[in-house]
């Protein structure tokens, strides 16, 4: 009995097949520009399943970027992926593969693989968020993924300032506007008048002691910190997973972190806390799969 997971990137499609004790057997990845219409989509779906035609595929999962109706496979929107505005996906791959189709967002799905076979097995209460352009987050309680009337638990999206800057969302001060490498990269481009690409650029001239450089990643630290800090006041968490690109610059940032954490919140909460980076490098894949497998024996609801 296999499961195909499907990680559905702005940049990149990954797939692969995981089988009924979490493994991943095999994957492949593809460029998401390919996949900008409706009907694309559809057909290189037909067209992976087909690649894995050789495993006995039960059911199929996929996490998005976006808000999504978790019971219905219903696609609400993707805030980074124009055209997908209303749209009853899993419906539509279920008659066309005769498979079901479970539909999840891409943070709930990265801490399905964390919580079930990666850095946090075991654990019941967990927080885990995804640094990248913007930030993703989930949160597991009693050892399952919280959801609502749909799928994500939007953390990226808590307001940090009254009159911060405009998010992706629409709204403003959002906590993503102070760690989304979208926004550190803008403002050490601004503050250092320079063009660097990458977040890995700016964590690199840090460790060279680049006074502009460490002075981002400690604002990045007390907004990180301080907005942990009421996440942890809320849940009492046993651990925070942290994964993505920005993520890499945890040596650097980690201290401060820790330290605007521990200033912060109530003590008894972080006691025991242990704040660590993600251990799966395909997480995307594995927690797709894995919703696939869990969505076939109804304990994703």
């Amino acid at each position: 009995m296999h499961f195909l997971g499907i990680d559905w990137g702005g940049t990149y499609i990954k797939a692969g097949i995981i089988d009924k004790e979490n493994r991943l057997l095999e994957d492949l990845v593809l460029l998401s520009n390919e996949f900008k219409r409706k009907e694309v989509f559809i057909e290189k779906i037909e067209d992976i399943v087909k690649n894995f035609k050789r495993y006995n595929i039960k059911a199929i999962g996929i996490g998005a970027p976006g808000i999504i109706d978790v019971k219905k496979g219903f696609i609400y929107y993707l805030p980074n992926i124009p055209g997908w505005r209303n749209y009853p996906l899993s419906k539509v791959l279920k008659k066309k593969l005769n498979l079901e189709v479970f539909i999840d967002n891409d943070a709930n799905v990265f801490a399905l693989a964390e919580s079930r076979v990666g850095i946090a097995k075991g654990k019941q209460v967990a927080i885990f968020l995804t640094l990248g352009t913007g930030l993703g987050g989930a949160v597991l309680l009693a050892g399952k993924i919280l959801r609502s009337r749909t799928s994500a638990s939007e953390l990226g999206h808590i307001p940090m300032s009254i009159d911060g800057k405009k998010c992706s969302c629409g709204g403003s001060g959002c906590i993503e506007t102070f760690v989304g490498a979208k926004y550190i990269l803008e403002e050490y481009n601004r503050l250092k008048n320079c063009k660097a690409k990458e977040v890995k650029e700016i964590y690199e001239s840090a460790l060279k002691n680049d006074k502009i450089a460490l002075k981002i990643w400690e604002n990045f630290a007390n907004a990180l910190g301080k907005f942990l800090a009421g996440l942890v006041n809320v849940f009492n968490p046993e651990m925070i997973v942290l994964g993505g690109g920005v993520s890499g610059a945890f040596r650097i940032f980690k201290p401060k972190l820790l330290e605007v954490i521990k200033k912060q919140a109530m003590w008894p909460h972080t006691k025991d806390l242990k704040i660590v980076k993600a251990k799966l490098k395909k997480s995307g894949i594995i927690g797709a799969g894995i919703l696939a497998k869990e969505g076939i024996n109804e304990v994703i609801y």
